[in-house]
């Protein structure tokens, strides 16, 4: 009971369910199938038809394009209450990126066919305006967001990409040292920043060297703001 008040309350904060009423949202978890998939687990693959947005409940899940063999670059890190594959089911393409479970993971996912129920509509979207314009700006968010990292991709050096992953994931800690929320190897943090483990190796080792950061038994312990140019 505690965990479907729960999760209502996470389909209550989305741009696809938040205008709904209680009732609605009960339906809505009546709708929906619960999935739950473990770390490396694939959740779709890019090309696969998109009739489905999912709802993640818990655990944590990532979006990403890959050469299918060794090369992977992370595109994005969703967390509880983020809707994922929303992209492909508004227009009814397939997939352009994959998604796997980053660790253990609780979904609900949502079929075209049983939202068109939901909403009584034909595209399986709401009718109520105020709900479509937050999709639309969600959308506006997800091309902002694929600018930025195509900006830094093409733009900055490796070291610049890796400075703005470890200020972007950084969380107190007692005194004046600082940890990552989430701690990453080596080739985690190659893949979210498009670059080699090599390189980023090298970076650490250099940033350790330079008393900004520390490692301990695979955690990066940042110890100062990293500098701008390094």
């Amino acid at each position: 009971m505690n965990e479907n008040h729960n999760i209502k309350a996470l389909l209550k904060g989305t741009h696809l369910f938040g205008h709904l009423d209680n009732d609605k949202l009960d339906k809505a978890l009546e709708l929906a199938d619960s999935r739950r998939l473990s770390k490396g687990e694939t959740l779709y693959s890019e090309g696969d038809n998109a009739s489905e947005v999912y709802l993640l409940a818990s655990g944590s899940m990532q979006t990403f394009v890959s050469d299918g063999l060794s090369k992977k670059y992370i595109l994005q890190i969703c967390t509880p209450g983020e809707l994922i594959g929303m992209v492909g089911f508004i227009d009814s393409g397939e997939r352009s990126s994959n998604c796997a479970a980053d660790e253990d993971s609780h979904l609900l996912a949502f079929s075209r066919e049983r939202l068109m129920r939901l909403f009584d509509t034909e595209d399986g979207l709401p009718h109520s305006p105020e709900a479509r314009t937050r999709i639309m700006c969600h959308l506006v968010q997800v091309v902002r967001r694929m600018s930025t990292k195509a900006k830094n991709l093409a733009l900055m050096d490796v070291y610049g990409r890796v400075r703005i992953l470890i200020n972007q994931m950084l969380e107190d800690q007692d005194g004046d040292e600082m940890v990552l929320k989430k701690q990453l190897t080596q080739q985690e943090i190659a893949d979210q920043i498009g670059s080699s483990r090599e390189m980023v190796a090298r970076i650490l080792k250099e940033l350790v060297f330079g008393r900004y950061i520390r490692l301990e038994n695979r955690r990066i312990v940042v110890l100062k703001m990293l500098p701008v140019n390094f």
